[in-house]
């Protein structure tokens, strides 16, 4: 078995599969408690496969695979705190997405002074902070297969552009991302109601947008690409707007996905074909 292969077994399908076991052991539980649970679960499963890749976890991060270790720990303090009254809940949650570009982007301190980062930099709090807004609201008019497939194919076109942009490393921790997010979907589709939405929330919005304002600031991508690949989170903010797609689950999930999936797949495959070679 290739060094590849096993890689991906040890740091993203054990964890996947051990996350899928544990969300369904306590989903009979009801919230907040389950999605305190799972939350944590979900982060201790993500900062396992990342330990198995990279096999350091100092704080504060050395580099940007340790730094999402963290970030995937912090967001569970906010899953924990839940605050209720809206205008607490806005800015504990900008707070906290400030606290996880800090994390991120820790190791390019010294080098983020330019009128351009600075201008990048708050366009990427901006885009987290509305995507976390828009998965929030969504969860209200969309099925939770379709809250979890959607932003799945965002992660998945990133991992790919990742690889072609040539880091290998980064690609292979939103594969651990993905890879989680599939076995939840796994759960979600046989037992949606053992699946608390409030867990999984900060996982499929802002930890996406972090990977890709990462993607920008590391590797240099242009962030207009960055914004393509959030396309799906359009995608459930107009869902309400979308009468003819049927509401059962199965169904909207399908049809949501083929309808971003085709646009971005095309659009990872140009960036395919003008990219070097991968090794």
């Amino acid at each position: 078995m290739s060094p590849m292969v096993l890689d991906f077994i040890k740091s993203a399908a054990v964890p996947g599969a051990v996350v899928a076991v544990l969300f369904f052991l306590v989903g009979g539980r009801s919230d907040p408690f389950r999605a305190r649970l799972q939350g944590l679960f979900w982060a201790l499963g993500f900062m396992a496969g990342a330990y198995v890749l990279v096999s350091r976890l100092a704080f504060p991060p050395s580099d940007v695979n340790e730094a999402f270790s963290w970030a995937a720990l912090a967001l569970v303090g906010f899953i924990w705190i839940s605050p209720r009254p809206i205008g607490s809940r806005y800015l504990v949650r900008a707070l906290f997405v400030v606290a996880l570009g800090w994390l991120a982007l820790w190791p390019l301190r010294d080098s983020l002074h330019g009128q351009t980062q600075l201008r990048n930099l708050l366009a990427f709090f901006f885009l987290g902070l509305g995507t976390w807004s828009i998965l929030e609201r969504a969860s209200q008019k969309v099925q939770p297969l379709t809250l979890i497939a959607l932003p799945l194919i965002s992660a998945t076109a990133l991992s790919m552009m990742l690889l072609f942009k040539g880091s290998a490393s980064m690609a292979q921790l939103v594969s651990v991302l993905c890879t989680l997010l599939g076995a939840v979907l796994a759960v979600t589709l046989v037992y949606p109601k053992r699946v608390s939405m409030a867990a999984i929330l900060p996982f499929v919005s802002v930890f996406i947008v972090l990977f890709m304002a990462s993607g920008h600031f590391y590797l240099d991508i242009n962030p207009w690409h960055m914004i393509y690949l959030c396309a799906p989170f359009l995608l459930l903010w107009i869902r309400g707007w979308i009468p003819l797609i049927p509401r059962e689950p199965i169904q909207e999930a399908f049809i949501l996905s083929v309808i971003c999936g085709v646009p971005l797949g095309y659009f990872v495959w140009s960036v395919f074909k003008t990219a070097g070679p991968l090794y």
